[in-house]
């Protein structure tokens, strides 16, 4: 537990208990999931729907008899009022078909970025109550 940290002439104070960290492969904040390449190749996962389903425990996923996508939601607790899908970005761009994810080979995926709803409403706002998935494809961090 850190209490204090000089910054050149501003010591900025603040004390608290240690907050635990979930990564899988990388350095992540609380309230986030990073599942880096390594992790990926590791999982044996084919695409991203996937890895998603094997790196995040926290997500209830459905799918079809085929095993195609159908749905992801946050799993607990859920409420009438709140949507608990998760926001889904792919490089960079908002997407509402979660059977997207099984378009993605898993080659291809530079990294995937999951928050919490406290964690996704900070950054994405009120609608990212279930969470926010970021793909990050290989192609997509060349643009």
């Amino acid at each position: 537990m850190r209490c204090s940290i000089l910054l050149g002439s501003l010591l900025l104070g603040a004390c608290g208990p240690s907050v635990a960290k979930r990564h899988i492969g990388s350095e992540t904040r609380p309230g986030q999931i990073v599942i880096d390449q390594d992790a990926i190749e590791r999982s044996g996962a084919n695409n991203a729907w996937e890895v998603i389903k094997r790196a995040a425990p926290q997500f209830s996923t459905a799918e079809t008899r085929n095993g195609q996508p159908t749905r992801l939601t946050r799993r607990g607790r859920s409420s009438v009022l709140l949507n608990d899908a998760p926001l889904l970005f792919i490089d960079g761009i908002r997407t509402v078909d979660f059977r997207a994810l099984e378009d993605i080979p898993a080659r291809s995926i530079f990294r995937i970025d999951i928050l919490n709803g406290i964690e996704g409403t900070t950054y994405y706002g009120t609608n990212a109550v279930g969470g926010v998935i970021l793909v990050q494809t290989k192609n997509g961090t060349e643009s």
